[in-house]
């Protein structure tokens, strides 16, 4: 049986909001001559959170150069997973699908308002998928996907400027609220009038195993630093939206702007990424962008966005090659080039006269 599946969806890409209904319907195309007999399809709304890392349980002995083995470290694997929602939806019963297209029905889901954001970061990620599963009588299941990007909706009015004191630095920000894309302006003032600190943007990703046991792992990444007094760090277009009141989540993200000296005590300020913020009015950036951009990653900015329209086919899920002469299989072969007399004669010539 081959069979191509395309979910129809009610919105040009299939990028939501919590809070929002996926609405849409499915239709199934068969390929062949033959009518195919099945017992059911339904369609499943699939969430999930996965984080996986690997940890040296020990250090390894010194190893000497007459030694006859190889010392490895030992790695533990910390893996967790969460799933979200597992919603599923029936959509026929016993039916008998003809050659060509065929319609299954549609469907309807509603998204929790406490669903965390569809993202992929180094050491774990959130994603949602919608399933479509046909059962055959005496036959595997047949499971086709389609991936979505769930936006968790955060939208703050508090702009007012922040500002905390040390008992040499002064660390100030215009606003606490930006989107991903925008910079973020902040300014610095030293009691003594000796400027040697300098000022980043970090982002803070806490991650949480399940498997062996229950740990954390605190990854701190600088995303801009400068070492002026006033002046704007960028934050990058493509970081994912923070976690707001989400203290069970497997994946913890934060940002915060911190001003470091040698010898002193750092002051740090948190600042909110959010989905929705107004534009930041200067003279070096555009006003016009300040909602979120749909891609997760920046491998995404490279990739065209009709994958994630509405009238894309969706390839079976484990399917092993195109068709029964495998197709797909052969096109991925790599073939050696045979080599040229002139260069065999060339390399015999070198090996008598240098070797």
């Amino acid at each position: 049986m081959r069979a191509n599946c395309e979910f129809k969806l009610s919105r040009s890409a299939a990028i939501y909001y919590s809070g929002e209904e996926i609405s849409g319907s499915v239709s199934i195309s068969i390929c062949g001559k033959k009518a195919i007999s099945i017992e059911a399809t339904s369609i499943t709304f699939f969430g999930v959170t996965t984080v996986h890392w690997k940890e040296s349980l020990e250090n390894p002995q010194i190893e000497h150069n007459d030694s006859s083995t190889s010392l490895e470290w030992v790695k533990v694997d910390y893996t967790g997973d969460k799933v979200h929602i597992n919603e599923t939806k029936k959509l026929t019963n016993g039916l008998i699908l003809p050659t060509g297209t065929t319609n299954l029905g549609y469907f309807k889901f509603s998204i929790p308002e406490n669903l965390p954001a569809t993202c992929r970061v180094p050491l774990g990620s959130v994603g949602y998928t919608l399933t479509l599963k046909i059962d055959r009588c005496g036959k595997f299941r047949k499971c086709f996907d389609k991936r979505l990007v769930i936006k968790r909706q955060l939208d703050f009015s508090d702009l007012k400027p922040d500002f905390k004191e040390s008992s040499r630095f002064v660390l100030t920000l215009a606003r606490s609220v930006f989107v991903p894309g925008q910079t973020v302006t902040y300014e610095v003032q030293t009691k003594d009038g000796v400027l040697d600190s300098i000022t980043r943007l970090y982002q803070c990703i806490i991650y949480e195993s399940q498997s062996p046991k229950v740990k954390s792992k605190k990854v701190t990444r600088c995303l801009s630093e400068c070492r002026q007094d006033t002046n704007k760090l960028h934050l990058p277009l493509t970081v994912p939206i923070m976690t707001y009141r989400e203290p069970t989540g497997l994946i913890s993200i934060s940002y915060y702007v911190e001003t470091l000296s040698y010898g002193d005590p750092s002051i740090s300020l948190p600042i909110y990424v959010v989905t929705a913020a107004p534009p930041m009015y200067s003279s070096t950036e555009i006003s016009c962008p300040c909602y979120t951009n749909p891609v997760l990653s920046h491998s995404d900015v490279f990739t065209p966005f009709n994958k994630l329209m509405i009238n894309g086919n969706s390839m079976e899920i484990g399917a092993v090659s195109l068709n029964k002469h495998c197709e797909l299989i052969e096109l991925l072969r790599v073939r050696k080039k045979k080599r040229s007399n002139v260069y065999l004669a060339l390399r015999c010539l070198y090996n008598k006269i240098w070797l």
